[in-house]
């Protein structure tokens, strides 16, 4: 057995030999770092523990991450009143969802976006008001406006100031212009016209007159509408402007009806009455149709502007079923797998499935995040040059398809959902009634929509 103080000079030797090793040791260990950018508005930070069970022996691990988060606000014009005010309130729920999703998708690369939506009331002069606050918000990147008008009120300071504007439902040929910051994400109505033509011409019908909203896009629309009609041996009889404003309904409503009654003459099954109208003043054309002893008795065909308004159906549902009533949009090919999620993923966040340009809304908002987050870039004119190389190679593929562009930033390759309103259970209900394919023009008509089709 070794002695007492043997024993302690071990003791002490041992002690002496660890504080060494430990010394050494945390001279090894590389000092932390905090990771910290004057850009950064944000930071993130992840722990993760991992514990055995007690059955076996105790471990613990535990990472730790901070990574740099940047805020991106982008922004919305929308209708959230006036003519389009049913549109305005779904696109601002389908450009919420695509802030939503784009917040996932591209967490990992350090970018969380915000959204600022301004009403523009479906007023030109107040969407120009509106760009100009977001643009004094520091706000470069926009969806919407939605209407043609509002878009042209807006161009000159977009381009100006180089905002980025993607609307998802502007349409009018007159804006098939140079438009440097601005972009289109459905077809001008140059294909609108030809699908509406296209309809008419199965339907058999050889007569037609139009009622139409005296603004950019009705004159360009009904326009269209007649000359694609004309190359079907369809003749328009008359085409009949009114004053949009509220403060002019519903008497330029009447009175443009009224003219377009006396144009036509006689009813038959061959004649047609077109309404290029939008929701609120839809409404006072239809029932001022409704009650005219010649328009009345004549199939009615629409446009995107009131397809799927709810406000259409509230203020004239029963007048519209009783014409067979059916209307052109710009649509997604609905057995797209994209586009099925995507309607799957609205009707659960907005709590009602999409309508009309919904699925635009969803995409113009993801088109510009996209965009940003690929890049890395919030610079609009570098986000300019990505978009224009996209829409030329169809780089970005939405639940609306792949996005092709023309040297106009307008859409290309246009489809449209022919949507009908049907008595359901008693109730006037918007129904798929068919689709126009628009490389082939050819129409399919669902099962649902045949009794819309037949004379």
């Amino acid at each position: 057995m070794a002695s007492k103080t043997g024993i302690i000079i071990g003791v002490v030797v041992l002690v002496i030999i660890i504080a060494a090793v430990a010394a050494y040791l945390a001279s090894q260990r590389p000092a932390s770092s905090a990771y910290v950018s004057a850009t950064t508005t944000t930071t993130q930070s992840t722990a993760t523990t991992t514990t055995t069970s007690p059955q076996s022996t105790a471990t613990a691990t535990t990472s730790t991450t901070t990574q740099a988060v940047q805020t991106v606000t982008i922004g919305a014009l929308l209708p959230l009143t006036g003519a389009l005010q049913s549109y305005g309130l779904g696109s601002q729920c389908a450009v919420q969802l695509a802030v939503h999703d784009a917040n996932q998708m591209f967490a990992s690369k350090g970018i969380q976006f915000q959204l600022v939506v301004q009403d523009t009331a479906t007023d030109p002069n107040t969407a120009l008001q509106k760009l100009q606050t977001l643009y004094a918000q520091g706000i470069r990147f926009v969806v919407g406006p939605m209407a043609s008008a509002e878009v042209s009120a807006v161009m000159g300071f977009a381009e100006q100031n180089h905002i980025i504007i993607v609307s998802q439902s502007s349409t009018s040929p007159a804006l098939a212009v140079p438009k440097p910051y601005v972009f289109r994400l459905v077809p001008t109505d140059f294909y609108q016209g030809n699908a509406i033509a296209a309809l008419l011409h199965y339907l058999g019908v050889k007569r037609i007159v139009i009622v139409y909203r005296s603004d950019t896009w009705g004159q360009g629309l009904s326009a269209a509408i007649a000359n694609a009609s004309a190359k079907y041996g369809i003749q328009v009889l008359g085409s009949f402007g009114y004053d949009p404003s509220p403060s002019a309904m519903p008497a330029a409503e009447q009175a443009a009806v009224q003219k377009a009654s006396q144009a036509l003459g006689t009813p038959g099954p061959d004649a047609a009455f077109v309404m290029v109208t939008f929701e609120q003043d839809g409404v006072a054309v239809a029932q001022a149709a409704a009650s005219d002893p010649v328009l009345s008795k004549v199939r009615w065909i629409g446009t995107d502007g009131i397809a799927g308004s709810t406000t259409l159906l509230q203020g004239a549902g029963k007048a519209l079923a009783a014409a067979k009533f059916l209307a052109t949009i710009a649509a997604p090919n609905p057995s797209d797998p994209r586009y099925q999620q995507f309607v799957k993923e609205y009707t659960q966040f907005c709590g009602h499935p999409p309508v009309a340009y919904d699925p635009y809304a969803y995409d113009a908002a993801m088109f510009i995040m996209t965009a940003i987050a690929q890049t890395g870039s919030t610079d609009p004119t570098v986000i300019n040059s990505v978009l224009e190389q996209w829409g030329q190679n169809g780089t970005y593929v939405g639940v609306t398809g792949p996005v092709y562009l023309d040297q106009y930033h307008d859409r290309i390759y246009a489809n449209y959902l022919i949507m009908g309103v049907a008595i359901v259970n008693g109730t006037p209900t918007w129904i798929n009634a068919g689709f126009y394919e628009g490389r082939t023009g050819q129409i399919t008509v669902f099962p649902q929509g045949q009794p819309l089709f037949s004379s």
